[in-house]
């Protein structure tokens, strides 16, 4: 089983992780958030944070030879649940149904206090 390791460029360095390891057919998509190609977390609150959230997740699908159309599963860490219905409509920006399968879950924070949204992806290229 060959593993690729997926670094995108005009994506923040990595600190100690990997962004993607792709496993044959499988992208596996580390914790994405808000940050900027400089590390910075983007202004803007919630809305913000999501959005650039999903460009990188998009940029590192495209340097893994994927989309956002091959993402088979989200799992969504938010520090306000109240956040959910905002973060379902920039959702629907990205992706047009079948949805993937997506899990939500609030947590008390994320490695940065100012980080609000945090996604991981899975996504399987090819038949």
């Amino acid at each position: 089983m060959e593993r690729e390791f997926i670094t995108p460029e005009g994506l923040f360095e990595p600190m100690g992780w990997s962004h993607a390891i792709k496993v044959d057919k499988t992208i596996y998509l580390a914790g994405m958030v808000g940050f900027d190609e400089q590390r910075n977390i983007v202004a803007g609150g919630f809305e913000a944070q999501t959005i650039k959230t999903f460009e990188n997740i998009k940029l590192t699908l495209e340097a893994a030879g994927a989309s956002l159309k091959d993402v088979v599963k989200l799992t969504v860490y938010v520090t306000d649940m109240d956040n959910i219905i905002k973060f379902r409509e920039i959702r629907g920006r990205f992706f047009s149904p079948p949805m993937p399968a997506s899990t939500g879950v609030e947590v008390s924070k994320l490695i940065l206090p100012e980080l609000l949204v945090e996604i991981e992806a899975i996504a399987v290229v090819g038949k």
